[in-house]
């Protein structure tokens, strides 16, 4: 699918908050199911979405938590009420950069720098992964059949760019 089209956004500006559990990762998942009313586990490279918020699987017993700003407190407050000592909750909004990939194309295009199996098949929706791409340390959410988000460093996103110009010279990536 070599000239499927791809189309490449920022998904910014972003909450974005590492919850890590301090104690039991299953309590913690479980708090965070009952405050924002989805199903969330511990189990490795699993993504619960609802609207604008996704909750990712980040390592055991760590979830990145991403949605709009609002008119509410800030995630990172809102969540800290609500674990206390429990867990710690670090805003991550500033640090990392997150780009939409879509289109029929998009699974190969990431494909072509990662070792993940990006088929549906292997990768579906509400999978995600920590993994290098293009030698970059990434975050790869399958938002749908055709849709990935993928947050990386943002020290590191003019790097994913250039190595997105070398990979697939025929996708622009001026409006990055």
């Amino acid at each position: 699918m070599a000239d499927a089209p791809i189309r490449i956004t920022p998904r910014g500006p972003l909450d974005i908050v590492q919850v890590a559990a301090l104690n039991d990762a299953t309590e913690t998942a479980r708090l965070l199911s009952k405050h924002f009313d989805l199903t969330i586990t511990p189990t490795p490279n699993r993504a619960a979405a609802a609207g604008e918020l996704a909750v990712l699987w980040h390592g055991p017993g760590q979830w990145l938590i991403v949605r709009r700003p609002g008119k509410e407190a800030p995630l990172v407050d809102e969540l800290t009420r609500v674990y206390g000592d429990d867990a710690a909750a670090v805003d991550l909004g500033h640090a990392r950069t997150a780009l939409r990939f879509e289109g029929e194309g998009a699974r190969d295009l990431l494909a072509k720098g990662t070792s993940i199996d990006l088929r549906p098949t292997h990768f579906a929706p509400s999978a995600c992964a920590l993994t290098a791409l293009g030698k970059i340390g990434a975050l790869l959410h399958a938002v749908g059949p055709a849709t990935i988000d993928v947050y990386v460093a943002r020290s590191y996103a003019q790097a994913l760019v250039e190595w997105l110009e070398h990979a697939a010279p025929e996708v622009p990536t001026s409006s990055l």
